[in-house]
């Protein structure tokens, strides 16, 4: 996530997608701020992945960062104390999160994040959402959630405990450490390192691979293993999106953001 900057204007936050014959390319598109999005260019984010998934050509989706020196800076935050001030406002914004993770998931075609730079919080929840992560040496991961005061939402950390295990999720959220590539691919965050000047050949030969396999078996594989990585019966999340509220609606809250955006360390007080 990234401090304020001169405001972005609609267009030059906006996603932008590209097909080319059996790849389709989905960019991050806000270099200005390491790729940290308002909510206006999360809420495109389903209607892009639409047209992917109408588009019979395409056999694998790519998800990268525009400029490649950021994945994604997660959201924007200097939006939040006018967008994200309430209860309400958070839960309608974190539904909003929610709705473009999911449309990465539920993609029928293999969807690879081809990930550089930070990939933070939303950033993070992004790349989660895709099937396979493939990191630049250079690439920092974080959920800095603890340090502005609110809380991640429920259905993002079920596609974090997809990827790692119970305690690699706590020790990220309660922490809100960056981590380094190697570190990430220790705990399965992601799934593969290479050098920062291998990546882009990385990701052409993984999508050169998945085109050349019969579609139907990668539709089937992938909805197969999504469903049964859910639990066998849905959690009942009422407790934990009630202490999202409550963290929302914290004086903590506010200081959190105000302190990031002014660039001084959090005084929280636990109210």
């Amino acid at each position: 996530m990234m401090p304020p900057a001169s405001p972005q204007t609609e267009t030059s936050a906006n996603p932008l997608l590209s097909i080319k014959g059996p790849v389709a390319e989905l960019l991050l598109n806000a270099p200005a701020r390491k790729n940290a999005l308002p909510l206006a260019a999360w809420q495109r984010l389903p209607d892009f992945l639409e047209t992917v998934r109408n588009t019979p050509s395409v056999r694998v989706c790519v998800v990268r960062g525009a400029g490649g020196e950021s994945f994604c800076a997660g959201a924007d935050i200097s939006e939040f104390e006018a967008i994200r001030a309430t209860p309400e406002a958070a839960r309608r914004y974190d539904a909003i999160n929610v709705a473009a993770f999911q449309a990465l998931k539920s993609l029928p075609v293999p969807v690879i994040a081809a990930i550089s730079g930070p990939c933070l919080g939303g950033g993070l929840g992004i790349a989660l959402a895709c099937d396979i992560r493939i990191a630049a040496q250079s690439s920092v991961f974080s959920i800095p959630a603890a340090r502005l005061g609110l809380a991640y939402p429920p259905e993002a950390l079920a596609d974090l405990l997809e990827a790692v295990s119970v305690s690699d999720a706590k020790h990220l959220l309660f922490t809100a450490e960056r981590i380094p590539a190697d570190r990430a691919l220790a705990i399965g965050l992601i799934n593969e390192v290479v050098a920062d000047s291998a990546l882009d050949s990385r990701i052409a030969s993984l999508c050169e691979k998945m085109a050349g396999n019969a579609p139907l078996s990668l539709k089937a594989a992938k909805q197969a293993l999504n469903h049964l990585a859910q639990p066998a019966q849905a959690t009942d999340l009422d407790a934990a999106h009630r202490d999202a509220r409550v963290c929302i609606d914290s004086a903590d809250y506010r200081e959190g953001c105000r302190a990031f955006l002014e660039k001084r360390p959090p005084q929280f007080r636990g109210l």
